[in-house]
């Protein structure tokens, strides 16, 4: 026979006793349907997930639309179900766990798809014998609805659990547009005791809405003490949605009503393995860039404690919750109610875009708290005098709470401003969005640019950044709101300058898109520089001007006469004297500033003297001579005023001209002499000249003398070729 330990016999006598005392239904009959239960469906607009316990194979879900009498069109779900039970002992991680009641049932589940919208249904759970009819409104549109948020009901007995029960029928009379009740936490006193699971669903209220748990501290203990085990007692009740964080499902999810986000987090998982803080904060940033809702609220049982340890691992939320704006964070355990203000990087923000408000609801049980000073500039509110819940009302220009008491009393109200549209921007396309975004230098200062990303991101982009060439990210992390801004300024750029950016998009798909942008900054305001003229009233003619510089751009000035270069200033002077000035044409003088890039950035200038027509002619267009002859062609000029005429060959070898024009034939050939008027050099005039030996009659006597005797002649000849060009200034 088997032996049985102390313990192991007061856990059975307890047992009889609590069956005595509580008939929780521990095999005392067989049912077909209990624990009903509903749970919002990720999109409760067209789904709602139901759940309940079974002793008999092949139960069903039958529902209609609310309005319809009896069931004859009801629609039929069959359940999913599979085996269910705990031990009486649980060991695991080097402890024992202990439990109450969860003995070998059905557990089942079904996801209805497809609802209408905007539609009151009724539904009941059987084979053969129904269970009372339960209710849940879907969702769909943006139209003002109400839900209902209260934390810590932790009863310890049925009547006990009244509490909760009584504060829901009173605020359904207070507001009978609620369409569920958000709990963060602490439903029951002891999750692994099966008595407390029956006292919870005894009371009506659970068939009136779906209702959203946050896992508390109490779901986690086993049925004996303090002794911390897992989500799996609240997930044995529930059907939330499956997705949540991976090592956290069931009591981590997220789901949507209307236009509003509901995201729930387990904090009680990371007591029992610390890891799960981050995974879940890693889920949450991911629920945040793949879901766009006007309004976003956190449910979580454990806060982070207010106001929060800025280096405490656990306030990393409160970053999470300023990076994606969140609206509201709802929490419990305290049993201490308090809302704080808005609050932004660790204080009260004065910005009324940005801000997230904390809201513990203090207890809807018999467990009440102690309040504590706290620090009064975070809060607006705290107390704790009573069992209370809060109707929130949601329109789509912001958010109402009304905290009441068991009596319908008003213990809070406070709104709470929408940060975003209730839609996102409709007719979206990527690439005309991309087009969209602009990189410009500001008018006014051009060592800033705007980075403009639009207005057409709302709902469907995380994120605008510019990356620099030394990856700088220029942008927000996350865009929550589309009254935050949808520009950033850059700052410190530097004039003349060409910045190369990678334009970075990330859309609400997940797919990310990458383009080069450019900006080119403009030079800089020098100021300006003005009143140039030409003073001729002196020995030299001296150009001057005035400089009215803002800053240290200009680094030089040049000045040019005629286009030549004259002379470079420093960048104090304002006068120059000037020299090289033609009197027989108009000379252009002009001033040119030099910035510190080496452009030229201002240019003026002045005109002085006139242009004078000259002409210049030889008498004929061609001359001949002998060689050794010279000739000397009178050269006209008109006007005659005093200017000097040059002159030169195109071939010395045939004929040369001198300083006076003479021109004098050296060898037998052709070339052109050239008149010109030194300051003017354009004006010319040519003559072509002719050199011909004469013809000589021959002298019988002459001997010839051979070789050498041409070759003195050559010499001789050759001596000629030494030609010189004169040059003479001739008046006329």
């Amino acid at each position: 026979m088997k032996k049985f330990s102390a313990f192991t016999l007061i856990s059975l006598v307890s047992v009889l006793l609590l069956t005595l005392v509580f008939p929780v239904g521990l095999n005392a009959a067989v049912k077909e349907s209990y624990f009903v239960f509903t749970s919002p469906g990720e999109d409760m607009s067209t789904e709602m997930n139901i759940s309940w316990h079974s002793d008999v194979e092949g139960t069903f879900v039958q529902y209609a639309p609310a309005d319809e009498e009896g069931w004859n069109n009801a629609v039929r779900v069959d359940g999913e179900c599979k085996p269910f039970s705990l031990p009486e002992e649980i060991h695991e991680r080097g402890k024992i766990f202990r439990t109450i009641g969860f003995t070998e049932r059905n557990r089942c589940t079904v996801s209805l798809k497809d609802l209408d919208p905007n539609t009151k249904y009724k539904y009941r759970v059987g084979k053969t014998t129904f269970s009372e009819p339960s209710y849940f409104w879907t969702g769909g549109n943006v139209e003002p609805f109400s839900f209902l948020f209260f934390t810590d009901p932790q009863f310890f007995s049925d009547s006990t659990a009244r509490t909760f029960n009584n504060l829901v029928y009173k605020a359904l009379e207070v507001d009978p547009d609620i369409r569920f009740s958000v709990v963060t936490g602490d439903i029951v006193d002891r999750g692994g005791d099966m008595n407390y699971w029956n006292w919870l669903f005894n009371q009506p209220c659970l068939k009136e809405m779906p209702y959203a748990f946050a896992a508390g501290n109490h779901e986690y203990y086993d049925a004996i003490g303090a002794n911390v085990y897992s989500n799996a007692f609240m997930n044995a009740f529930t059907n939330y949605p499956a997705n949540g964080a991976p090592n956290v499902l069931g009591s981590s999810y997220y789901f949507k009503y209307n236009n509003v986000l509901y995201v729930v987090v387990d904090s009680e998982a990371e007591t029992v393995n610390v890891a799960r803080r981050q995974e879940q904060m890693d889920w949450f940033e991911e629920v945040m860039r793949t879901n766009h809702a006007q309004y976003i609220t956190v449910y979580m049982h454990t806060g982070i404690g207010m106001p929060p340890n800025r280096n405490n691992a656990k306030a990393r939320w409160l970053e999470l919750f300023d990076k994606y704006g969140v609206d509201i964070v709802m929490t419990g355990h305290s049993h201490v109610y308090f809302r704080t203000k808005p609050i932004y990087d660790f204080a009260p923000s004065t910005d009324p875009d940005r801000g997230t408000i904390y809201l513990e609801g203090g207890y809807s049980g018999p467990k009440a708290g102690t309040t504590s000073p706290g620090n009064p500039t975070w809060f607006e509110t705290r107390f704790a005098t009573a069992p209370s819940v809060t109707i929130f009302q949601v329109t789509t220009s912001h958010l109402s709470l009304r905290t009441i008491d068991i009596t319908g009393f008003h213990l809070d109200e406070a709104t709470i401003p929408a940060k975003r549209s209730p839609l996102p921007a409709s007719g979206f396309e990527k690439e005309s969005y991309l087009d969209s975004i602009s990189l410009t230098v500001d008018e006014k200062d051009p060592t800033k640019a705007i980075f403009y990303w639009g207005n057409k991101w709302y709902g469907h982009v995380n994120y605008a950044q510019l990356i620099g060439e030394d990856e700088e990210v220029i942008g927000h992390d996350y865009l929550y709101s589309n009254r935050v801004g949808n520009y950033v300024t850059l700052t410190g750029l530097e004039s003349n300058k060409t910045y190369n950016y990678t334009l970075k998009v990330e859309f609400k798909d997940g797919t990310v898109v990458e383009r080069p942008m450019t900006l080119e900054t403009p030079k800089l305001p020098y100021g300006r520089i003005e009143n140039l003229e030409l003073d001729t009233s002196g020995e030299k003619p001296l150009l001057t001007w005035f400089a009215f510089l803002e800053n240290d751009q200009i680094e030089k000035y040049r000045v040019l006469v005629n286009d030549e270069l004259l002379t470079e200033l420093e960048v104090g002077a304002m006068s120059c004297e000037i020299t090289g000035l033609d009197p027989y044409r108009k000379n252009v003088i002009k001033l040119e500033a030099v910035d510190v890039s080496g452009d030229v950035v201002f240019t003026d200038f002045v005109e002085h003297g006139e242009d004078v027509e000259f002409t210049l002619a030889y008498p004929e267009d061609e001359i001949e001579l002998e060689p050794g002859k010279s000739k000397t062609p009178a050269v006209s000029l008109n006007p005659k005023l005093d200017v000097t005429i040059v002159y030169e060959s195109s071939d010395e070898t045939v004929a040369t001209v001198d300083a006076n024009g003479k021109i004098t034939a050296v060898a037998e050939g052709e070339a052109t002499i050239t008149a010109k008027i030194l300051e003017r050099p354009d004006v010319v005039a040519t003559i072509k000249v002719k050199v011909t030996a004469a013809e000589e009659p021959e002298d019988p006597g002459t001997e010839k003398k051979g070789c050498f005797g041409s070759i003195a002649a050559f010499a001789g000849l050759g001596s000629l070729g030494l030609i010189v060009l004169f040059r003479r200034r001739r008046r006329f």
